[in-house]
Parts: C-alpha cells; sequence; structure tokens
C-alpha cells in the first residue's frame, strides 16, 4: 500500500483500509458506512462516490486481498502448472508453496487484516466469497493438485487427487486461521522466522510423506 497517494486516491485507500480491518473483525453486517467514514477520516458520501455504497467497498476490498495475495504467493501459484515440471521439481514447488501460506506476509501495515479478511470470507457464502474462491481458492488448489499429481505420478484430476490437496492446504492455512492456539499450546510468542522454520520441518515430514504413500499406491 502506497504512502505517497493524494486527494481522491487516498480518499479512497483510507476506506478501504479501514473498512478491511472492520469487515475482517466484525464482519460485514456489524459495520455500518458511517463508521468506516469516521474511522478512516472521510466523508460519508465518499462511500457512495467511490465504491456506490457498502457492497461495492466490500467487493473491492476483496479485490484488495486478492491482488495482496496473488503478490505474496506468486502469480504463477494461481496459474496452471508447465507440461515440462519434473515430479523432484513438482515435489520441491508443493513444499515451497506449503510454506509460503505459513509465513505472516512481512512489510505491510494490514498484512493480519488481509489475512482476516481472507478467513472470514472464504467461509461465508457472499460476492466477497465467490471472488475470493474464483481468484486464490480454485486456481491454488488446481495448482497444487496439478504438482500433486507430477510429484507422484497421478491424475491430478482424480477425486482422490483433489481431496488430498485440500489436505496439504488445510495443514498449511492451519497456522494461519488459529495463530493463537498454536502460541498458545506451543508456548511461542509469535509466528516469525524460528517458529516458521520448524513449522516448514512437519510440513516437510507430512507433505512429503503423502506424496511417497500416494506414489506406492500407484505403482501397487
Amino acid at each position: 500500500m502506497s504512502d505517497n497517494l493524494q486527494g481522491a486516491a487516498a480518499t479512497r485507500q483510507a476506506i478501504i483500509s479501514t473498512a478491511l480491518r472492520l469487515f475482517a473483525e466484525f464482519g460485514y453486517n456489524a459495520v455500518s458506512t458511517r463508521k468506516i467514514a469516521e474511522r478512516s477520516g472521510a466523508n460519508i458520501g465518499s462511500i457512495a462516490y467511490h465504491f456506490g455504497g457498502k457492497p461495492g467497498l466490500l467487493i473491492a476490498c476483496a479485490h484488495y486481498v486478492i491482488d495482496a495475495i496473488s503478490e505474496r504467493l506468486g502469480s504463477d501459484v494461481l496459474q496452471p502448472v508447465p507440461d515440462d515440471v519434473a515430479p523432484e521439481a513438482a515435489r520441491e514447488e508443493l513444499l515451497e508453496i506449503a510454506l509460503r501460506m505459513v509465513t505472516p506476509i512481512t512489510g505491510r501495515s494490514d498484512a493480519e487484516a488481509i489475512s482476516a479478511f481472507m478467513m472470514r470470507y472464504i467461509t461465508q457464502r457472499s460476492e466477497a466469497f465467490d471472488l475470493l474462491y474464483a481468484q486464490v481458492t480454485a486456481p491454488l488448489h488446481r495448482h497444487i493438485g496439478q504438482l500433486l499429481g507430477r510429484a507422484s505420478g497421478r491424475d491430478p484430476d482424480a477425486e482422490e487427487t483433489k481431496v488430498l490437496s485440500f489436505a496439504i492446504m488445510g495443514q498449511s492455512m492451519y497456522f494461519r486461521i488459529c495463530p493463537d492456539a498454536v502460541k498458545n499450546a506451543m508456548g511461542w510468542n509469535g509466528l516469525g522466522g524460528g517458529e516458521c522454520a520448524k513449522v516448514a520441518t512437519a510440513l516437510s515430514l507430512s507433505i512429503n510423506g503423502l506424496i511417497d504413500a500416494y506414489s506406492a499406491a500407484a505403482s501397487a
């Protein structure tokens, strides 16, 4: 997020940043446009002017989160896997993606709001859900499934491959969805570099074991 915006662009960004935090923390229905305007320092009419109203503002927040996640994960992760990726390279990329999904976003003051918004609205049916699913969840699931198929020698479109792909995503995302539970259970103060390295080791054992077992089942 740029700190150099001015005029209408700065107002628009201030409204999105404020709404992102409030929608993530309290939910769409519990947040009024008046509260968003007050917290952002904008005139309430600016919300209608820039977004057409509260529904349009939610969609703008969803697009903002999609752009941030695409930047964090890398746009290639949301694209089909190239046909020439070798099994070992596919395995390595799977592990790398899993770690990226765990590692906190750095260099952004709104990183926690982005994660919280994604986690809230990817579980609630709405227009925001439809956008997040179509532009993040579905492409990411497809990419992971294709890597898993390539790494294990299995059909990436098989139902079992798709289910296992969600299992890989789920174990990685748990550390982002429930960070306080993880910190409490582990006695950690945060999820910094040292903690993420330990998580990466655990994910590596789990995902490598899954790939090996799925590969063995293909040749049995």
